[in-house]
C-alpha cells in the first residue's frame, strides 16, 4: 500500500502545510487500486487523467486559496453526478445521459472546497438488493475476507476506505446504506438528518428516506467532509464532549436474541467507555422498533417501484433479480397501506422524540449496527438477519453515526451506532471524535492480499444462494391475495417467471403482514 496517512484529517493538514502534495496522494490511491481493485470490486469507474489534472490544479494554488479539502482524493458513489463520467447506479438499464456532464450539488460542495474524485465506486443496483452474478459490474469483497460481503448499498465506499484506497467518500443511505459498509468493513459513516444535504443528481430510490451522507476512517474525517458539505464551519471536538450527555440503550433489543456474544460483548465495553468519558447510560425503551421496521420497508418498496417501475416494466431481464424482485414487491402494495404507513410514520416519530426529550429522556440512542460480523456470500442465513438496527431510523429522519466498537475473534469488524435528534450531527461527531481518542478500533486497515481469488458469487436462484430482501420477518404462508400477484404484475406491465415471481409473492407477503400489524 502506498498510502502515507492513517486518516483524512492528516492528510488534509499535511496538504495545506505544503508537505506533501495532491499529485503524490492521487498517484499513490490510484497505485493502490491498480493492485487491490480487481480482487475487492471497489470501483465502477476510475478517472485517473481527470484525477491527476485536478491534483496538478490543487498544487499550483496558493495556501490562501486551499480550502478544507484542499487536494484530498475522494470517492463517489455511482448513483451521484459527476462531470468526469456517467451515472451507472450499477444497473445496465440506466440511462447514461442522466446529469452526463454534471455535479449532483453535493459533489460540487466537495469540488468547491478542494477536493479531488477518483472516481465513482461500486452499489447495490439503484441502491437496494445484493449482486447478481450474472451481470459484469464488479462483485464487492469486504477487505477482511474477500468471500464475505461488505454490507450495502455502498459497497465500494466501505471496502475501500478499509483497505486505504482513499480516506473519505460520499455515499446514501435510505435503510442502512452509509452504515451497513462502514459497520461490516470497519470504518466511520454519516447517516445526516433527512433534508440536510441536497439530494439532486442522485438517483433516488425511496425519496422521502433518502440521505446523503459522508463516510472515512474517523468521526473527525466525517465532520470535515460534512462541514464542506453543509458550508458551515467545522466545531472543533472538545475533549470532554461525552460528559453530561444522557445516552439511552434499548437493552429489550441489545439484550435479546439475535445478537451474536462476540457483538453483545463488544457493544457493553463501548457503553462502558463511553461512561468513562461522562456519559450518562440509562435504560430506554423502544416500542417503535418493529413498527418502523415495517414503515421503512414497505416505503422504500412502494416508493421504489414508483420511481423505477416503468423502467422495469420495459426491461425486466436487464435489471438485477436482487433488485426487480424487491421493487416488483412495491407494485403489489395497495394504496391504503401506503398512506397508514405515513400516518403511523408520523405517530411513531413524534411518540419517539417525546419520550427522548421527556423527564426520563436521552440525548442520544446506542445500539450495535449490526448485531453480527460480515456474512460469506455463499451463507444463506446469518445471525440477526431478522434484528435490522439501521432501517429503523430512515423513517424518522434521525441522524445516526457508526463507529468501529470491536472485532470478532476472526478479526472481522463490529460497529457502534449512535443515533440523535434531527440536525445533532454536532453532537454526534464530538462524542464519536471523544469516543475514537479513546479506543482504536477505526485505525485498522486491512490487508488483503491482492493474489486471492475469491470463490464465484452462486446464483441467487440455486440452493442454498443468499436471497435476504431487508423486509420484516413473517409468516411464509401464502394467502388468497397472493394467488392475484402475477395479475397485479401483469397490469403494470410485469410479467416474471416462476423463480422471479416466488420471490416477489414471499416479499409482498412479508410487507402486507407486517404493515398491517397494529402500530406500537
Amino acid at each position: 500500500m502506498q498510502q502515507p496517512f492513517a486518516t483524512l484529517a492528516e492528510a488534509a493538514s499535511a496538504l495545506r502545510a505544503g508537505t506533501i502534495g495532491s499529485r503524490e496522494l492521487v498517484d499513490a490511491a490510484l497505485a493502490d487500486a491498480g493492485e487491490l481493485d480487481p480482487l475487492l470490486g471497489v470501483y465502477v469507474t476510475r478517472f485517473p487523467e481527470q484525477a491527476r489534472a485536478a491534483a496538478r490544479a490543487a498544487d499550483a494554488r496558493s495556501a490562501a486559496e486551499r480550502g478544507p479539502l484542499h487536494g484530498l482524493p475522494l470517492a463517489v458513489k455511482d448513483n451521484l453526478a459527476t462531470v468526469e463520467g456517467p451515472v451507472t447506479a450499477q444497473s445496465r438499464v440506466h440511462d447514461r445521459d442522466w446529469w452526463r456532464g454534471l455535479d449532483a450539488p453535493a459533489v460540487a460542495r466537495l469540488r468547491t472546497a478542494g477536493a479531488v474524485v477518483l472516481g465513482k465506486t461500486t452499489m447495490a443496483e439503484y441502491a437496494m438488493g445484493r449482486p447478481d452474478p450474472a451481470h459484469s459490474f464488479p462483485v464487492p469483497r469486504n477487505p477482511w475476507d474477500p468471500e464475505r460481503w461488505t454490507g450495502g448499498s455502498s459497497t465500494g465506499n466501505g471496502a475501500g476506505i478499509a483497505a486505504g484506497l482513499f480516506l473519505g467518500a460520499l455515499g446514501t443511505d435510505t435503510s442502512g446504506s452509509v452504515r451497513l459498509p462502514a459497520a461490516l468493513c470497519g470504518t466511520t459513516g454519516l447517516k445526516t438528518t433527512y433534508g440536510l444535504l441536497p439530494t439532486k443528481g442522485c438517483v433516488p430510490l425511496s425519496p422521502s428516506q433518502d440521505v446523503l451522507g459522508p463516510m472515512a476512517v474517523s468521526a473527525r474525517d466525517c465532520a470535515l467532509l460534512l462541514a464542506a458539505l453543509t458550508g458551515q464551519p467545522q466545531r472543533p471536538a472538545a475533549p470532554e464532549e461525552a460528559r453530561g450527555l444522557r445516552i439511552g440503550v434499548p437493552y429489550a433489543l441489545t439484550d435479546g436474541p439475535g445478537i451474536t456474544e462476540e457483538c453483545r460483548t463488544s457493544f457493553r465495553a463501548s457503553l462502558r467507555r463511553l461512561s468513562e468519558l461522562g456519559a450518562e447510560i440509562r435504560e430506554f425503551d423502544f416500542p417503535e422498533f418493529g413498527s418502523l421496521l415495517a414503515v421503512n420497508a414497505v416505503t422504500m418498496l412502494a416508493e421504489a417501484f414508483a420511481v423505477h417501475g416503468g423502467r422495469l416494466a420495459a426491461d425486466w431481464d436487464g435489471h438485477g433479480r436482487g433488485f426487480r424482485r424487491l421493487t416488483a414487491a412495491g407494485a403489489v402494495l395497495p394504496a391504503h397501506l401506503y398512506l397508514r404507513t405515513q400516518y403511523s410514520r408520523e405517530r411513531l416519530t413524534a411518540r419517539l422524540l417525546e419520550r427522548m426529550d421527556g423527564p426520563a429522556g436521552v440525548d442520544l440512542i446506542a445500539t450495535p449496527t449490526w448485531p453480527a460480523p460480515a456474512r460469506p456470500y455463499a451463507q444463506e442465513a446469518a445471525p440477526g438477519d431478522e434484528l435490522n438496527l439501521t432501517a429503523v431510523w430512515n423513517p424518522t429522519g434521525f441522524p445516526a453515526l457508526v463507529l468501529p466498537m470491536g472485532a470478532d475473534p476472526a478479526g472481522l469488524p463490529l460497529s457502534l451506532q449512535l443515533v440523535g435528534r434531527p440536525y445533532a450531527e454536532n453532537t454526534l461527531l464530538g462524542v464519536g471524535e471523544a469516543f475514537q481518542r479513546a479506543t482504536a478500533w477505526h485505525l485498522r486497515r486491512a490487508a488483503p492480499d491482492p493474489r486471492y481469488r475469491p470463490t464465484p458469487l452462486r446464483d441467487p436462484d440455486s440452493a442454498g444462494a443468499i436471497e435476504d430482501p431487508p423486509v420484516p420477518s413473517a409468516t411464509s404462508t401464502v394467502d388468497s391475495r397472493t394467488s392475484h400477484f402475477a395479475d397485479t404484475l401483469a397490469a403494470v406491465g410485469i410479467t416474471p417467471g416462476p423463480a422471479d415471481l416466488a420471490a416477489v409473492q414471499a416479499v409482498a407477503h412479508a410487507l402486507l403482514k407486517a404493515g398491517e400489524q397494529p402500530a406500537a
